[in-house]
């Protein structure tokens, strides 16, 4: 998988604090991933993240998402 941009940018938000979802209703797919330090939704780079194996649902919250092994790596690897 190559790493875009806006997938390289959320990287660097994982590394320095995990993003949230944020449900908009009680329906369970009614939601959107945010971070304290985006501007912009992350949900759409995220699902990529999370498919290519960069980031994970922390396993002790599931509205919480990390870097994996993966994407600190690749985190390293991009940016020094």
């Amino acid at each position: 998988m190559t790493i875009s941009q806006a997938q390289l940018r959320t990287l660097g938000l994982l590394d320095t604090k995990p993003a949230c979802r944020v449900y908009r209703s009680d329906r369970a797919g009614d939601y959107t991933w945010v971070h304290d330090d985006a501007e912009v939704r992350l949900t759409a780079t995220l699902h990529k993240l999370f498919s290519g194996g960069y980031a994970m649902l922390s396993p002790e919250n599931r509205n919480v998402a990390v870097l994996t092994a993966k994407g600190r790596a690749t985190l390293i690897a991009r940016c020094g």
